[in-house]
Order: structure tokens, then sequence, then C-alpha cells
């Protein structure tokens, strides 16, 4: 197995997403993330996109009593669906085209 080219960090955050395929529309659904790092996602759905989808993805991790929110958003192509099984729920994995983007949300006056 060939170690991952980003860290990734154990984070569950509420996630929307979205993504067009050939039948229908745009869809979206929210989801909660599994793991994050720059360049990619797991995020646990009830709803999946197909593999090959290009998918657009945001997030607000929460404040804490040292920071601020941070917004964070990216676009990808899904790589991985796992239809989940037992107690394990059905997710997938998305590769962001570039880095994910964090973001402080302007201070509101």
């Amino acid at each position: 197995m060939q170690p991952r080219r980003y860290q990734r960090y154990g984070l569950e955050v509420p996630v929307i997403f979205s993504w067009k395929d050939g039948r229908r529309p745009l869809q979206q659904d929210i989801g909660l993330t599994r793991d994050l790092s720059v360049r990619g996602a797991f995020i646990f759905a009830a709803t999946l996109p197909p593999s090959g989808a290009t998918l657009r993805f945001k997030a607000i991790l929460p404040p804490n009593s040292a920071t601020s929110p941070v917004r964070l958003h990216g676009r990808g192509q899904v790589i991985r669906v796992e239809r989940g099984h037992d107690q394990t729920p059905a997710g997938f994995a998305v590769a962001a085209e570039q880095r994910i983007v964090l973001r402080r949300p302007e201070a509101t006056r």
C-alpha cells in the first residue's frame, strides 16, 4: 500500500455537496466528513454521487475558545464509493482538483 501524499485529519464536520449527472439536473445533499486533508475528504452520506462525478463541497468548521469559524470549500472528483454494510455507513472519497480553500468568514458590522 502506498503512503498518502497528504496528511489526513480525523474531523467530523457537516458538509454540503452537489454534483450533476447526465440524467438529472444539479443534485445536492448533506453528509459528515470522516477525515480531511488539503487535497481530499471522505464523506459519509445517505445519497451517494456516482464514482467519477465532479463534486463541489463546502463546510464550516465550528469555532472554539481559541478560533473563529473557518469555511472550507473545494471541487473534486469522486474516486471511491462505499455502499456500507452492517454497522458501517455509506460514504465516498473525493480528491480535490486543487488544495481545499480555508477562509475565515468576514466580520459582520
